[in-house]
């Protein structure tokens, strides 16, 4: 097959491509939530393909291996993780992103003025000035990693980007988050060179929520012995749990001390949209940095991470290292609003800001807020439904789309806490081993609970009373079988 196709044979592949995504949506409620290939994992192991074979024949291997094993974020059923489902809208977009195939460094061309458009849009969500600079990425992590950079760079006394953290004299930076922090932030402070030793994991409150008393305290027993505080980090949505830090404190508390205050919103963020659940994030908008995820609650497709840094040039400060060849002319046409590859770590660069912008465009902000709205009250719905049944308990106070909970069976009194912890982990893999749902178990307070967490237009009432019901069931055939 020639790589340089003419445009109705384009055309044909498009329509067999769409027939083929509007077959896998239709088709989800039909199969299993979680796609495991299992045994079939062979028809993947296979000799590099030396001569082509017909689009057709692969499509059709796609159809039949590929799209009815999947991850399972699309399907209404799945509660694990922090895994939307995905708008078909911003599925169409990515299609008409890759034709385009920009590289999203720089210049003056269509995709750089879409992408800048779509940060000072989410900037204007969270409350961020209108000079506020931020950058698409992959997702939370490098979100969260791109931000504390900037906040090293801020921090540390002289040029740390020539003379690192190491030797004689260097100051030694302490982050502080909270214990149900992302595990994201320590591989950041990691592999920026602080150290997970002087990451200090500070104790939550019975809401899981950052305790401000114990930050103080843990502040000033480092400046004591010699150290140099510099990070806090507070969550606006842990993905444990849903809880929100006292933002406003925690700014409050970095402005007496002078340090760098970041959010990582990575899941809860752009609930800001919402009137009724703003309130709710009081004070992310005095935030230094943020992190946050379209592809979590404005359902885009994977990947459409994003950082934000009050203060302009910050980014660039970290990352700016242009090589002879991209620097421009002061007379060259090519320059555009931003140089995105200075504001972080990538120079090649996907075009992701347009199933975003598309989003925002077709749906409207007052859509999203519905739609997040709703995903709420429904964990809401099943927080309440689990307080109503004697067999279950919950774990954790319901703030916005994850709920926690674990089966307690009605006579207790030959099972230990420990024999119950572990049923509950067997009720978690039956469910998802046998196809009906997607969810994943945690610890809270030292006990196994059944976390579901809501990121989906599609999921209905319906399907979480099916779940109390199912994981009833499957708890009492497990005792019977014990």
């Amino acid at each position: 097959m020639p790589f340089d196709l003419l445009p109705d044979e384009v055309r044909r592949l498009g329509r067999l491509a769409a027939d083929a995504v509007a077959e896998h949506r239709e088709k989800l409620l039909s199969r299993p939530v979680f796609g495991k290939v299992g045994r079939d994992a062979s028809l993947f192991r296979e000799p590099l393909p030396q001569e082509g074979r017909p689009f057709d024949e692969v499509l059709a291997f796609v159809r039949e291996h590929v799209m009815p094993f999947p991850f399972g974020n699309s399907h209404p059923r799945f509660f694990g993780f922090i895994n939307a489902t995905a708008d078909p809208v911003g599925t169409t977009a990515d299609y008409l992103a890759a034709a385009m195939n920009p590289n999203c460094w720089g210049g003056d061309h269509a995709a750089v003025h879409v992408e800048n458009q779509v940060m000072r849009w989410i900037a204007s969500v969270v409350g961020f000035p209108e000079a506020a600079e931020g950058i698409l990425v992959s997702g939370g992590s490098m979100a969260n990693f791109t931000a504390l950079a900037a906040a090293r760079r801020a921090m540390t006394p002289g040029n740390v980007r020539e003379d690192g953290l190491a030797g004689e004299g260097r100051p030694r930076l302490i982050v502080y988050a909270s214990d149900h922090d992302h595990h994201c932030v320590d591989k950041a402070v990691d592999l920026l060179g602080i150290g997970t030793r002087n990451l200090r994991k500070i104790e939550t409150d019975d809401r899981f929520r950052i305790r401000v008393d114990r930050l103080e305290e843990a502040i000033a027993a480092d400046r004591g012995v010699g150290l140099f505080p510099a990070i806090v980090i507070g969550s606006a949505g842990t993905v444990n749990t849903g809880a929100i830090d006292p933002l406003g404190e925690l700014a409050d508390l970095c402005r007496r001390e002078s340090l760098w205050f970041h959010v990582d919103g990575a899941y809860g963020a752009m609930a800001v949209l919402s009137p009724g659940l703003k309130p709710l994030f009081a004070g992310i908008e005095l935030a230094d940095s943020i992190a946050a995820d379209p592809h979590k609650w404005l359902y885009v497709p994977y990947e459409a991470g994003a950082t934000l840094v009050r203060e302009p040039g910050r980014l660039a400060a970290t990352f700016r290292k242009f090589p002879e060849y991209l620097a421009s002319d002061p007379e060259s046409p090519f320059p555009g609003p931003a140089w995105f590859a200075e504001r972080g770590v990538e120079l090649s660069r996907g075009f992701k800001a347009l199933k975003v912008w598309m989003g925002l465009q077709v749906h409207g902000a007052h859509a999203y807020a519905r739609a997040i709205e709703n995903d709420v009250e429904l964990a809401r719905f099943l927080a309440d439904e689990v307080h109503r049944r004697p067999d279950f308990e919950k774990m954790a106070e319901q703030v916005l789309s994850i709920a926690n909970f674990r089966w307690r069976p009605p006579d207790t009194t030959t099972l230990t806490e420990s024999e119950i912890d572990r049923l509950n982990r067997r009720i978690v893999n039956r469910l998802v081993g046998d196809g009906s749902f997607f969810l994943a178990p945690t610890i809270l307070k030292g006990r196994a609970a059944l976390r579901v967490c809501i990121l989906n237009f599609r999921t209905s009432p319906e399907d979480l009373t099916f779940l109390l019901d199912e994981v009833a069931r499957v708890g009492f055939e497990l005792i019977g079988d014990r």
